[in-house]
């Protein structure tokens, strides 16, 4: 199974946005203001928090804080931004206190 590049995803987005206006979507746990969200790789997760694969696979078993499970895209696995930078401000909270 081959994997699209970003620049076929762009083209794919501006194509539907010019076509005709897309029903809202309906799943209740995206909101309006998560319209812009941005997925993150497995490499720029690792990046962000200076950790190894079997680390973060680790903390997203844990049962006291774990890390937010991946979404699956087809064959790859993405982070959503937001949750990860919440995670670390969770983790740097609960560290200085």
């Amino acid at each position: 199974m081959s994997q699209f590049p970003p620049r076929a995803f762009i083209r794919m987005a501006a194509q539907l946005d010019a076509s005709e206006p897309q029903p809202a979507l309906s799943h209740s746990s995206v909101q309006d203001s998560d319209l812009g969200l941005r997925f993150l790789s497995l490499r720029d997760v690792l990046d962000r928090l200076t950790i190894s694969r079997s680390l973060l696979y680790e903390l997203i078993k844990d049962p006291v804080q774990p890390f937010p499970a991946p979404v699956h895209i087809g064959r790859r696995s993405v982070w959503v931004e937001k949750e990860v930078e919440s995670y670390m401000r969770a983790v740097l909270t609960a560290a200085r206190r």
